[in-house]
């Protein structure tokens, strides 16, 4: 055979090629071989199979993270800021990496676990503010957006003294200034404890009635319920609000009255959710105006 003629390529050949070439060896050596040579042949094919097999395993097994993170890479890349934050993350974790002191690593380890949760969180269309400060800043700006034409807030009051701290006044302004304006359509239903409004009582106890008549002075939607009306549905009692179609945030407040944390999500679930609960609301609470016309 003239040496320049082409060769097939190991790859081009098919398993039933290679088959049949073992089978004609297997059976030439049966006929013409010795049978030590036989056996010799049979293990040296059956290892050659079992470790075939398990690298086939192996790449099965791979093939299912492989082509996965080659995917999400791809993905970021798409995304110029988060490709940059990636990196950045990438190079930070591969200096972790290269540290030895064991109690480094574990505080390392620790803080790192703290940060993935924190992005799990986010991943899930979820942002939490640990603080009052950052959080009115987004306040305003999910209030001041483009597109945001009703806002409708649940609050839960046990202190009387709700949202008359500084910056609870000073969001109390905003949404006064908002509905003016005509910016933004505010409705809001107001849970508050049987403490501050008792069944004798055609309003709430001070300053937390001067607060709600303000808001109604200037065109605020405003429904009160007691927390006792509200009966089973313990759900219900918790201080959110519905932004559009956009967003909901539910908000702790201390006994004080005073926010001390706010969970923002944008996950549209969350959002359908929280439209059933003001609607279940609803049911329960009176509006502000039929308890003045109750007094007239």
């Amino acid at each position: 055979m003239d040496s320049n003629s082409p060769k097939m390529p190991l790859h081009t050949l098919r398993p039933l090629h290679v088959i049949s070439v073992l089978v004609v060896i297997t059976i030439l050596l049966a006929v013409i071989g010795s049978q030590a040579a036989l056996l010799v042949f049979i293990c040296l094919l059956l290892s050659g199979l079992a470790g075939l097999g398990f690298a086939s395993l192996m790449a099965v097994r791979s093939t299912h993270e492989q082509p996965r993170m080659m995917q999400i890479l791809l993905n970021l890349s798409r995304d110029s800021e988060i490709a940059a934050l990636h990196n950045a993350l990438a190079e930070a974790l591969e200096r972790i990496s290269e540290q030895n002191d064991p109690i480094y690593r574990r505080l390392a380890l620790a803080r790192l676990h703290s940060i993935s949760e924190q992005c799990s969180l986010i991943g899930n269309s979820t942002i939490e503010f640990p603080s009052t400060e950052s959080w009115r800043v987004v306040y305003e700006e999910l209030l001041r957006s483009p597109g945001l034409h009703l806002y409708r807030s649940v609050a839960y009051i046990e202190n009387a003294h709700y949202w008359q701290d500084g910056p609870g006044q000073q969001s109390t302004r905003l949404n006064l200034e908002l509905h003016d304006q005509r910016v933004v359509s505010i409705e809001r239903i107001a849970i508050i404890a049987d403490h501050l409004w008792s069944e004798s009582s055609l309003f709430p106890v001070d300053p937390l009635h001067s607060w709600l008549d303000e808001q109604h002075r200037h065109g605020i939607w405003i429904r009160l319920v007691r927390e006792s009306e509200v009966g089973n549905d313990s759900d219900l009692l918790c201080d959110f609000g519905i932004y559009g179609n956009r967003a909901v945030g539910v908000q702790s407040a201390d006994p004080a009255g005073r926010t001390i944390r706010f969970v923002l999500s944008f996950d549209f679930d969350k959002l359908r959710r929280a439209e059933a609960q003001w609607s279940r609301l609803a049911v329960y609470a009176i509006s502000y105006q039929e308890l003045l016309d109750q007094k007239h």
